[in-house]
């Protein structure tokens, strides 16, 4: 689930991620996510969360498919994950399945379960553009990448007439794709988990 900060225009040119740098992205996107509110809920702080979060991304990133859509910069310091419409079953709360299979994390499974069942019964059905990542390190947070890698995929799905769909895991990336065309449909809240922001964006 994305969780990008994001203000300011940034001029360096997006591109699609080649396959070699798969690996090098997956630790890009997992020092992203490092201070996210839904992992660190999954984790409690747990010091080997870098790791497993590292080796979720670089798992998801080699299934990536042909069809689906993923940009970086020259420099790899961000990464935005597209699924394709009719394929967001492979992406999606794939970072919960992820985290349920891991054995320290074993306690957490029934809620982590309940969380991931929730977001599968909320995510529409029509065929969709969905966000499954976006992230940027911290060093480039507000300064436009963010919204940068959002471009690509966000004019082909204007220009195909598609709708795109984002959980955005705090109230903060979702006031961040708001700016970016999404509105707030509705929300997952589990005791004691952060709100998941559900967003819908219609093609324009």
């Amino acid at each position: 689930m994305p969780s990008p900060v994001d203000t300011a225009a940034d001029r360096q040119a997006v591109r699609r991620i080649a396959r070699r740098e798969r690996t090098h992205l997956a630790g890009v996107l997992a020092r992203a996510f490092e201070d996210d509110e839904l992992s660190r809920w999954i984790y409690r702080d747990h010091p080997s969360r870098l790791r497993w979060v590292r080796s979720d991304f670089r798992l998801r990133l080699s299934q990536h498919g042909p069809d689906d859509l993923s940009y970086t910069t020259d420099d790899l310091v961000g990464a935005a994950i597209w699924a394709a419409p009719d394929r967001w079953k492979g992406h999606a709360t794939g970072q919960l399945r992820a985290f349920g299979a891991i054995p320290r994390v074993a306690r957490n499974r029934v809620r982590i379960g309940e969380m991931q069942r929730e977001l599968d019964r909320r995510h529409p059905s029509i065929p969709h553009l969905y966000l499954a990542l976006l992230g940027v390190t911290r060093e480039r947070r507000r300064t436009g990448l963010a919204s940068a890698l959002l471009v690509p995929a966000l004019t082909l799905a204007d220009e195909r007439g598609w709708p795109a769909y984002v959980e955005a895991g705090s109230d903060e990336a979702a006031a961040f794709y708001e700016s970016a065309g999404f509105s707030v449909t509705g929300a997952v809240q589990l005791p004691t988990a952060p709100v998941v922001h559900l967003m819908w964006r219609e093609p324009r």
